[in-house]
């Protein structure tokens, strides 16, 4: 086999296994490196849950992969603004459970045994180093997810963010919730499927014990739920500049959260993280068309970063307690209806998931 057949990927998440599978599948000759013991992306933030808007149907026929499996149709969604709250209906925003790690059910799984039979070695325990970073291997692609090492050596900006994470078996499933509250600069975040939980309190500057204590005594008030697991963990996400998405790194492909392809408002990452690790692989074979698709599913990426930094950060988020008031004046079941019924595409264009989910279709 010539050199020019075999690929090297940094990264044994989603959007590497995907690359993996795909260029495997074309007659390639694939290494993995992967810098924990096993597959299923960073042990810092997984094993874990999330809710993301997608359409796993369609992102299944252009991954190439049925991943249909593992998505499950979030049945309850509820917003709080501090203690007031009202339910964001799942079916309006497309929204669905998943689970990442390295359990029986979880999507990396599903994407680990899919690599088995193909023509995939995985070398674990072996990082991405500054002193590879000039002589990369033709084909090599980066996967590295959120890893604060790799986003330095390759000098792609990125904001860094604090919290505490609490993770565990839970008998509760598809279900989640999303609290704001000015302790902190982004939010608390909970998300069940597969009797699993992972509960995130997270911001962009220091998270202090007493928001966590805040956080939790809102929760047992509200929720009746309660941990006592809470680790502190710091990392960091690719919306710094409103030019954040890249395809290409020099002489390297980039897929994953570290190519960019995230949500700027509320840092949804899943969706784009499938849809590049599909065209991590085409860029390969076809680099033009592959930038191509890579500017289509991240077209929107600047509109949505400015309207994070202008009225999402300075006036949404700034002004919880006035939505609070909104929302008791209005009515939280008038709320709920208008969102049932009403026009969605407005907060979709917002949002601007990179992906197959209704948020971004074409």
């Amino acid at each position: 086999m010539s050199s020019k057949d075999e690929v090297t990927i940094y990264g044994a998440g989603m959007s590497g296994l995907i690359a993996a599978i795909n260029l495997a599948r074309e007659g390639r000759s694939v290494t993995v490196h992967e810098k924990e013991a096993g597959f299923g992306g960073s042990r810092l933030y997984n094993p874990s849950t999330h809710v993301t808007p997608i359409d796993a149907i369609s992102t299944s026929e252009y991954i190439g992969i049925d991943i249909t499996g593992v998505f499950h149709p979030l049945l309850k969604c509820r917003w709080y603004l501090h203690d007031t709250s009202f339910l964001a209906p799942p079916s309006a925003f497309g929204l669905n459970a998943v689970e990442r790690g390295d359990r029986p059910t979880s999507l990396d799984t599903l994407l680990y045994r899919e690599c088995q039979g193909l023509d995939i070695r995985f070398e674990f325990e072996s990082s991405l180093r500054k002193e590879d970073i000039g002589n990369l291997p033709p084909n090599t692609i980066i996967a590295c997810g959120l890893t604060p090492s790799v986003y330095r050596m390759l000098d792609i900006p990125c904001r860094r963010w604090y919290g505490w994470i609490s993770r565990g078996e839970i008998e509760m499933n598809d279900y989640a919730l999303l609290w704001w509250d000015e302790s902190i600069t982004e939010y608390g975040y909970l998300s069940t499927v597969n009797n699993f939980y992972f509960n995130l309190l997270f911001s962009t500057r220091e998270v202090p014990r007493g928001a966590l204590n805040k956080y939790i005594a809102f929760l047992v008030r509200n929720e009746g739920i309660e941990h006592d697991n809470w680790e502190y963990a710091s990392g960091v996400v690719p919306i710094a500049v409103p030019d954040n998405p890249r395809l290409f790194w020099k002489n390297a492909v980039l897929c994953g959260t570290i190519s960019g392809a995230m949500d700027p408002v509320l840092c949804f990452g899943i969706s784009g993280a499938l849809v590049t690790g599909k065209i991590a692989a085409l860029a390969i074979t076809d680099p033009d068309r592959a930038r191509s698709e890579f500017e289509r599913f991240t077209r929107n990426f600047k509109r949505s970063y400015r309207f994070r930094a202008t009225a999402w950060d300075r006036v949404v988020r700034s002004h919880v307690r006035f939505g609070e008031r909104m929302i008791s004046a209005v009515g939280s079941e008038r709320i709920e209806r208008i969102l049932q019924k009403g026009d969605t595409g407005l907060l979709r264009r917002i949002l601007s998931i990179p992906g197959f989910g209704p948020i971004n279709t074409s």
